[in-house]
Order: structure tokens, then C-alpha cells, then sequence
């Protein structure tokens, strides 16, 4: 399904996944939602350091 897409599509999902996308797309260079939930850790790290006025 992902073959004749353009190199630079990234697909997105905020999980948990539940049957919504196939499994073999994990390995898809094109799969950014595992870097996507990273990054709102990050965040949410952040929020919660500046809310509590850790440095």
C-alpha cells in the first residue's frame, strides 16, 4: 500500500494501535508513529518539569 508513495509520507497514529494498521508497516521506513509517541514523552516530560519548576 505504501509502495508508490512519495519518500517523504510519514504515517502517523497516536496508539495503541488496535487493528487499524497492519503490523507489517512497522518496518516501512515511512512509519514515524513510534517516533511520534516518543516525542510525547518528551513533552510531557517537559510540561511536567516547567509545571513543577525542575531545572
Amino acid at each position: 500500500m505504501l509502495e508508490n508513495t512519495k519518500p517523504n509520507v510519514r504515517v502517523l497514529h497516536p496508539l495503541p494501535r488496535v487493528n487499524e494498521i497492519a503490523t507489517d508497516v512497522d518496518s516501512s521506513d515511512k512509519a514515524y508513529y513510534f517516533e511520534q509517541a516518543l516525542n510525547g514523552v518528551f513533552t510531557r516530560e517537559a510540561i511536567i518539569s516547567h509545571v513543577m519548576n525542575l531545572k
